[in-house]
């Protein structure tokens, strides 16, 4: 079992210096992963431009959104900062995704915050085709630089709701979730692993869970 640390970039008023020596710990210490969360309408760090600071202070943990609000960004800008940030850590990001719960953040953007789930599914597939470096968008041929990781960043999917699951299943290298009670998590991670069948996956995903501690 490998166990993570959250980033305090979503404490209003932290000073940088003090997340940047925060990830300098964490990167000398036993944690695998730096998880930063995220929103629009607070006083948070952005988390792509925070993990990318904390990516140039270390080497070894990993970079880590927990999760970013995909649909309240535009997927080919949101590609190229993700491979971005994976080649300038090395291959060590790991993105977490969501459609987030506060339609709020979604007001702020002008987004559509009741098809958000349709508006995700079609940024990983726009994200998928950017990170091959196949696609287009629009006619035009989308580029960034290259993973560092095959196929583009680690991705995990976030949430509770069935539709979350099974698009897990369908686009994800794993599931975020869960944690504070064992037995509901066990039971939230079987429904994952049977969603992953599903969508005829023969390996097992990674399962990762959030626990908040004040």
């Amino acid at each position: 079992m490998k166990i993570g640390i959250g980033l305090p970039g979503n404490v209003p008023g932290v000073k940088g210096d003090s997340i940047l020596e925060w990830a300098r710990r964490a990167d000398a210490g036993p944690f695998s992963s730096l998880g930063i969360i995220d929103r629009l309408i607070y006083g948070n760090y952005e988390p792509l431009v925070l993990l990318s600071a904390a990516a140039a202070v270390t080497t070894r943990v990993r970079p880590m959104t927990s999760v970013l609000i995909a649909p309240v960004r535009e997927a080919v800008l949101l590609a190229k900062q993700a491979a971005t940030l994976d080649a300038l850590s090395g291959g060590r990001l790991t993105l977490g995704l969501g459609v987030g719960r506060r339609e709020d953040d979604y007001q702020a953007v002008s987004g559509n915050f009741h098809r958000r789930g349709h508006r995700f599914e079609e940024q990983l597939a726009v994200m998928k085709r950017v990170w091959s470096g196949e696609g287009s968008v629009n006619g035009l041929p989308a580029s960034g630089p290259e993973p560092v990781q095959p196929g583009g960043p680690e991705i995990l999917i976030g949430g509770f709701a069935p539709a979350t699951i099974g698009r897990a299943g369908r686009w994800a290298d794993g599931y975020l979730g869960g944690g504070d009670d064992a037995e509901a998590a066990k039971s939230l991670y079987q429904i994952v692993e049977d969603a992953w069948k599903a969508a005829g996956r023969s390996e097992r995903p990674r399962l990762v869970a959030t626990c908040s501690f004040a």
